[in-house]
Protein backbone atom coordinates (compact mmCIF):
# COMPACT_ATOMS: atom_id res chain seq x y z
CA UNK A 1 0.00 0.00 0.00
CA UNK A 2 1.13 3.30 -0.87
CA UNK A 3 1.91 5.98 1.81
CA UNK A 4 -0.12 9.45 1.47
CA UNK A 5 2.71 11.86 1.08
CA UNK A 6 2.17 14.70 4.14
CA UNK A 7 2.21 18.35 3.09
CA UNK A 8 5.00 20.48 4.47
CA UNK A 9 4.44 24.40 4.72
CA UNK A 10 7.53 24.53 2.45
CA UNK A 11 5.42 22.68 -0.41
CA UNK A 12 2.45 25.10 0.40
CA UNK A 13 4.52 28.13 0.45
CA UNK A 14 6.27 26.74 -2.90
CA UNK A 15 2.68 26.78 -4.49
CA UNK A 16 1.57 29.87 -3.46
CA UNK A 17 4.24 32.04 -4.43
CA UNK A 18 3.56 32.06 -7.97
CA UNK A 19 -0.65 32.65 -6.50
CA UNK A 20 0.56 35.74 -4.63
CA UNK A 21 2.78 36.91 -7.76
CA UNK A 22 -0.07 36.66 -10.32
CA UNK A 23 -2.86 38.25 -7.94
CA UNK A 24 -0.19 41.27 -7.25
CA UNK A 25 0.41 41.85 -11.29
CA UNK A 26 -3.29 41.76 -11.78
CA UNK A 27 -3.81 44.53 -8.90
CA UNK A 28 -0.59 46.64 -10.05
CA UNK A 29 -1.50 46.08 -13.79
CA UNK A 30 -5.21 47.60 -12.89
CA UNK A 31 -3.89 50.51 -10.53
CA UNK A 32 -1.35 50.95 -13.46
CA UNK A 33 -4.40 51.42 -16.43
CA UNK A 34 -6.57 53.39 -13.51
CA UNK A 35 -3.80 55.60 -13.39
CA UNK A 36 -3.32 55.60 -17.01
CA UNK A 37 -6.63 56.52 -18.18
CA UNK A 38 -7.39 59.41 -15.46
CA UNK A 39 -3.93 60.49 -16.75
CA UNK A 40 -5.50 60.54 -20.63
CA UNK A 41 -8.78 61.73 -19.60
CA UNK A 42 -7.34 65.61 -17.97
CA UNK A 43 -4.98 65.81 -20.59
CA UNK A 44 -7.58 65.12 -23.31
CA UNK A 45 -10.05 67.82 -21.55
CA UNK A 46 -7.41 70.37 -21.03
CA UNK A 47 -5.89 69.76 -24.75
CA UNK A 48 -9.29 70.43 -26.25
CA UNK A 49 -9.94 73.53 -23.80
CA UNK A 50 -6.83 74.87 -25.15
CA UNK A 51 -7.63 73.75 -28.63
CA UNK A 52 -11.01 75.22 -28.56
CA UNK A 53 -10.57 78.55 -26.42
CA UNK A 54 -6.68 79.49 -25.80
CA UNK A 55 -4.95 80.05 -29.34
CA UNK A 56 -1.19 81.01 -28.94
CA UNK A 57 -0.46 83.53 -31.79
CA UNK A 58 2.97 82.61 -32.75
CA UNK A 59 5.37 85.84 -32.95
CA UNK A 60 6.72 85.50 -35.96
CA UNK A 61 2.81 86.59 -37.22
CA UNK A 62 4.47 89.88 -35.90
CA UNK A 63 7.06 90.19 -38.52
CA UNK A 64 9.47 88.91 -36.13
CA UNK A 65 11.20 86.07 -35.86
CA UNK A 66 14.87 84.06 -35.48
CA UNK A 67 17.59 85.54 -33.05
CA UNK A 68 15.80 89.00 -33.10
CA UNK A 69 12.72 87.67 -31.88
CA UNK A 70 14.58 85.63 -29.35
CA UNK A 71 16.19 88.66 -28.02
CA UNK A 72 13.01 90.66 -27.05
CA UNK A 73 11.10 87.26 -25.70
CA UNK A 74 14.21 88.27 -23.04
CA UNK A 75 12.75 91.73 -22.24
CA UNK A 76 10.47 93.04 -20.00
CA UNK A 77 8.39 94.37 -21.95
CA UNK A 78 7.78 91.40 -24.06
CA UNK A 79 3.95 90.19 -24.03
CA UNK A 80 3.23 86.52 -25.91
CA UNK A 81 -0.05 86.88 -27.51
CA UNK A 82 -2.66 84.84 -26.36
CA UNK A 83 -6.27 84.80 -27.94
CA UNK A 84 -8.09 83.62 -24.87
CA UNK A 85 -12.14 83.20 -25.21
CA UNK A 86 -13.37 84.13 -21.49
CA UNK A 87 -16.87 84.45 -21.89
CA UNK A 88 -16.81 80.59 -23.22
CA UNK A 89 -14.39 79.50 -20.59
CA UNK A 90 -16.75 80.95 -17.85
CA UNK A 91 -19.44 79.66 -18.91
CA UNK A 92 -17.72 75.95 -18.17
CA UNK A 93 -16.57 77.29 -14.80
CA UNK A 94 -17.57 80.70 -13.66
CA UNK A 95 -15.06 80.08 -11.16
CA UNK A 96 -12.28 81.29 -13.98
CA UNK A 97 -9.57 83.26 -12.14
CA UNK A 98 -7.16 83.60 -15.26
CA UNK A 99 -5.15 81.63 -17.77
CA UNK A 100 -1.35 80.81 -16.54
CA UNK A 101 1.02 80.63 -19.31
CA UNK A 102 4.63 79.56 -18.21
CA UNK A 103 6.36 79.43 -21.97
CA UNK A 104 9.83 77.48 -20.37
CA UNK A 105 8.04 74.29 -19.22
CA UNK A 106 5.03 74.55 -21.79
CA UNK A 107 2.12 74.72 -19.62
CA UNK A 108 -0.79 76.84 -20.34
CA UNK A 109 -3.93 76.09 -17.99
CA UNK A 110 -6.92 78.01 -16.58
CA UNK A 111 -6.82 78.46 -13.16
CA UNK A 112 -10.04 78.20 -11.13
CA UNK A 113 -10.89 80.19 -8.06
CA UNK A 114 -10.87 77.62 -4.90
CA UNK A 115 -13.61 77.51 -1.88
CA UNK A 116 -11.53 75.39 0.44
CA UNK A 117 -8.50 74.46 -1.41
CA UNK A 118 -9.65 71.25 -1.42
CA UNK A 119 -12.74 71.39 -4.18
CA UNK A 120 -9.90 70.94 -6.93
CA UNK A 121 -7.99 68.57 -5.81
CA UNK A 122 -9.47 65.93 -7.50
CA UNK A 123 -12.24 68.12 -10.12
CA UNK A 124 -11.31 69.02 -13.05
CA UNK A 125 -12.00 72.44 -14.38
CA UNK A 126 -15.20 71.61 -16.63
CA UNK A 127 -15.80 69.81 -12.97
CA UNK A 128 -15.37 66.28 -13.80
CA UNK A 129 -13.77 63.80 -11.06
CA UNK A 130 -10.06 63.32 -11.65
CA UNK A 131 -6.86 62.40 -10.13
CA UNK A 132 -5.37 64.94 -11.63
CA UNK A 133 -7.57 68.02 -10.59
CA UNK A 134 -7.35 71.91 -11.61
CA UNK A 135 -5.14 74.38 -10.74
CA UNK A 136 -6.58 76.23 -8.53
CA UNK A 137 -6.17 79.89 -7.00
CA UNK A 138 -5.99 79.85 -3.19
CA UNK A 139 -8.86 80.66 -1.31
CA UNK A 140 -6.82 82.82 1.04
CA UNK A 141 -5.26 84.79 -1.02
CA UNK A 142 -6.80 87.99 -1.94
CA UNK A 143 -8.77 87.80 -5.20
CA UNK A 144 -7.94 89.46 -8.45
CA UNK A 145 -3.87 89.50 -7.24
CA UNK A 146 -4.31 91.95 -5.37
CA UNK A 147 -2.83 90.64 -2.43
CA UNK A 148 0.86 90.41 -1.77
CA UNK A 149 1.87 86.86 -2.31
CA UNK A 150 -0.95 84.98 -4.31
CA UNK A 151 -0.90 81.63 -3.94
CA UNK A 152 -1.93 78.71 -6.89
CA UNK A 153 -1.43 75.02 -6.77
CA UNK A 154 -1.42 72.16 -8.72
CA UNK A 155 -0.53 68.47 -8.81
CA UNK A 156 2.70 67.26 -9.78
CA UNK A 157 1.57 64.14 -11.51
CA UNK A 158 3.72 61.52 -13.07
CA UNK A 159 3.61 62.26 -16.73
CA UNK A 160 4.49 65.67 -16.86
CA UNK A 161 0.77 67.25 -16.95
CA UNK A 162 -0.76 70.45 -14.36
CA UNK A 163 2.33 71.14 -12.68
CA UNK A 164 4.56 68.17 -13.14
CA UNK A 165 7.01 70.32 -15.66
CA UNK A 166 7.41 72.80 -12.95
CA UNK A 167 10.24 70.21 -12.11
CA UNK A 168 12.08 70.88 -15.29
CA UNK A 169 13.27 74.13 -13.73
CA UNK A 170 15.76 72.27 -11.57
CA UNK A 171 16.60 69.41 -13.76
CA UNK A 172 17.33 71.00 -16.90
CA UNK A 173 19.97 73.36 -16.75
CA UNK A 174 19.61 77.24 -17.73
CA UNK A 175 16.11 76.80 -18.36
CA UNK A 176 14.40 79.52 -16.03
CA UNK A 177 17.50 82.01 -17.01
CA UNK A 178 16.70 81.74 -20.83
CA UNK A 179 12.89 82.72 -20.25
CA UNK A 180 12.11 83.55 -16.29
CA UNK A 181 8.97 85.05 -16.96
CA UNK A 182 5.99 83.68 -16.68
CA UNK A 183 1.98 85.23 -17.34
CA UNK A 184 -1.29 86.02 -15.91
CA UNK A 185 -4.36 86.43 -18.54
CA UNK A 186 -7.37 87.97 -17.14
CA UNK A 187 -10.27 88.89 -18.43
CA UNK A 188 -8.96 92.56 -18.70
CA UNK A 189 -5.32 92.63 -18.15
CA UNK A 190 -1.57 90.36 -18.43
CA UNK A 191 0.34 90.43 -15.67
CA UNK A 192 3.90 89.78 -16.08
CA UNK A 193 5.93 88.00 -13.24
CA UNK A 194 9.84 87.21 -13.44
CA UNK A 195 10.93 83.84 -11.30
CA UNK A 196 13.43 84.96 -8.64
CA UNK A 197 13.65 81.84 -6.62
CA UNK A 198 12.25 78.13 -7.03
CA UNK A 199 13.27 75.31 -4.06
CA UNK A 200 12.51 72.74 -2.17
CA UNK A 201 10.55 72.73 0.69
CA UNK A 202 7.40 71.25 2.69
CA UNK A 203 3.98 72.34 3.65
CA UNK A 204 4.04 74.07 6.88
CA UNK A 205 7.44 76.07 6.33
CA UNK A 206 7.48 79.96 5.88
CA UNK A 207 7.12 79.32 1.97
CA UNK A 208 3.54 79.06 3.00
CA UNK A 209 3.29 82.80 5.38
CA UNK A 210 1.10 85.16 5.39
CA UNK A 211 2.22 88.52 4.05
CA UNK A 212 -0.02 91.17 5.13
CA UNK A 213 2.44 94.15 5.58
CA UNK A 214 5.61 95.53 3.95
CA UNK A 215 8.11 94.61 6.78
CA UNK A 216 6.77 90.83 6.64
CA UNK A 217 6.88 91.09 2.80
CA UNK A 218 10.52 91.93 3.32
CA UNK A 219 10.96 89.40 5.17
CA UNK A 220 9.33 86.87 2.75
CA UNK A 221 11.18 87.75 -0.05
CA UNK A 222 15.04 87.41 1.65
CA UNK A 223 13.57 83.56 2.88
CA UNK A 224 12.72 83.07 -0.44
CA UNK A 225 16.22 84.13 -1.84
CA UNK A 226 17.94 82.23 1.08
CA UNK A 227 16.76 78.79 -0.54
CA UNK A 228 16.67 79.20 -4.13
CA UNK A 229 18.37 77.08 -6.33
CA UNK A 230 17.76 79.65 -9.02
CA UNK A 231 21.56 80.66 -9.08
CA UNK A 232 21.47 82.17 -12.77
CA UNK A 233 18.88 85.21 -11.24
CA UNK A 234 19.77 88.24 -12.61
CA UNK A 235 18.70 90.43 -9.59
CA UNK A 236 17.26 92.82 -11.76
CA UNK A 237 13.81 93.13 -9.45
CA UNK A 238 13.37 96.16 -7.55
CA UNK A 239 11.95 94.77 -4.40
CA UNK A 240 12.28 98.03 -2.11
CA UNK A 241 8.96 98.90 -4.63
CA UNK A 242 7.29 95.66 -3.02
CA UNK A 243 6.13 94.20 -6.51
CA UNK A 244 2.94 92.09 -6.11
CA UNK A 245 4.04 87.85 -5.91
CA UNK A 246 2.84 84.98 -6.81
CA UNK A 247 3.77 81.74 -5.39
CA UNK A 248 3.36 78.37 -7.76
CA UNK A 249 3.26 75.63 -5.16
CA UNK A 250 3.24 71.94 -6.26
CA UNK A 251 4.11 68.47 -4.65
CA UNK A 252 7.55 67.19 -4.36
CA UNK A 253 8.67 63.88 -3.39
CA UNK A 254 6.30 60.17 -2.48
CA UNK A 255 3.21 60.98 -3.33
CA UNK A 256 1.11 61.78 0.15
CA UNK A 257 4.53 62.94 1.89
CA UNK A 258 4.72 66.90 3.01
CA UNK A 259 7.25 67.57 0.64
CA UNK A 260 6.67 70.72 -1.48
CA UNK A 261 8.54 72.18 -4.82
CA UNK A 262 7.61 76.58 -5.15
CA UNK A 263 8.14 79.03 -7.54
CA UNK A 264 7.86 82.34 -6.71
CA UNK A 265 7.42 85.47 -9.56
CA UNK A 266 7.31 89.21 -9.07
CA UNK A 267 4.98 91.44 -10.57
CA UNK A 268 7.48 93.10 -13.38
CA UNK A 269 4.97 94.71 -15.83
CA UNK A 270 0.80 94.95 -17.02
CA UNK A 271 -0.67 95.69 -20.36
CA UNK A 272 -4.43 95.60 -21.72
CA UNK A 273 -4.96 92.67 -23.59
CA UNK A 274 -5.38 92.88 -27.74
CA UNK A 275 -8.27 90.51 -29.18
CA UNK A 276 -10.28 90.12 -26.59
CA UNK A 277 -12.84 87.46 -26.78
CA UNK A 278 -12.33 86.80 -30.67
CA UNK A 279 -10.81 83.42 -30.28
CA UNK A 280 -10.02 82.27 -34.44
CA UNK A 281 -12.23 78.78 -34.28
Amino acid sequence: MKKNKSITIGTVIFYMIPVIAICAAVIFGYLYYKDFREYKEAEDEYADINDNYIAIIPDREDGNGGEEQDEITKTPEYFPLLDIDFDSLKSINNKLACVLYIPAVDITYPVAYSEDNIDYLHKTFEGKYNFAGCIFYDYLSDRGFTGRNTFIFGHNMKNGSMFGKLKKLVSEAGLAASNPYFYIYTDGQIRKYEIFSYYRTVENSDTYMDVPDDETYDTYVKFCQRYSQFKEFPDDIDFTERPGLVTLSTCAGRAGGNERFAVHGALVATKNPINKNKLKK
